[in-house]
């Protein structure tokens, strides 16, 4: 079968799916029906996209998986794409997630979120105020954070912003090390950003100390009967 003839049959079953699911909207065995006969677009996927990202095909079909039945579950959101495109961007969208999610160099705490959307939103109103982008020295003192503490977070939004699918290209990825001691108030205040992130760091740990017990706490516990 020709390359053409592999897209016309390719075209005329995502046709037939579409199809299938829109006569049955809400039956089960017709969602069976069009999961069962789309799988197979998962491995396609995979081989097309991401072939050099340094995962086993098992892996990464789960999370495909779980974007052919987001897209099967709800293929009326394709809005007149055909159904074959718009699952392929669902099974690609929840793969790329699974990867990412796995080699994030950094985890984000949520006040370093919070102080990027503080830099942001004073970004925003500088370049309306002056219609230029506002050079560091501004921006700390819009945000009243240090230069050097500026430097840091702008480190960890790099770092947080993008993590190759290829895993050569991986193995370059920014991983900084975010000094957050350096992280402080350009100007003394009464509660100093310095603070601030010292309470928000002890109560993210107290928050993973709850997980853990939470995950722990209805264990089976060994059985020590002899």
């Amino acid at each position: 079968m020709t390359t053409n003839q592999r897209r016309s049959a390719a075209g005329q079953d995502s046709d037939d799916l579409a199809e299938l699911l829109e006569r049955g909207k809400t039956n089960g065995d017709a969602r069976e029906e069009a999961l069962r006969r789309a799988t197979p677009w998962i491995q396609e996927v995979i081989e097309e996209s991401f072939a050099h990202s340094g995962y086993e095909v098992d892996e990464l079909f789960r999370p495909g998986y779980l974007g052919l039945l987001n897209a099967v579950c709800n293929f009326e959101l394709a809005r007149g794409r055909p159904f074959r495109e718009y699952a392929g961007n669902l099974i690609r969208g929840e793969i790329r997630q699974h990867i990412r999610d796995r080699e994030r160099p950094l985890r984000v705490s949520p006040w370093m979120d919070d102080l990027n959307r503080q830099i942001e939103a004073a970004e925003a109103r500088l370049l309306r105020e002056t219609g230029r982008l506002p050079t560091l020295a501004e921006l700390a003192d819009a945000v009243n954070i240090s230069e050097d503490g500026i430097v840091e977070i702008f480190k960890a939004r790099e770092a947080l912003s993008y993590v190759s699918l290829d895993a050569e290209q991986r193995a370059n990825d920014p991983a900084p090390t975010i000094r957050a001691e350096l992280i402080r108030s350009k100007r003394p205040v009464a509660f100093p950003i310095e603070h601030r992130i010292r309470i928000a760091s002890a109560l993210e740990r107290l928050a993973e100390l709850q997980q853990y017990l939470f995950r722990h706490l209805f264990e089976t516990p060994p059985d020590t009967r002899g």
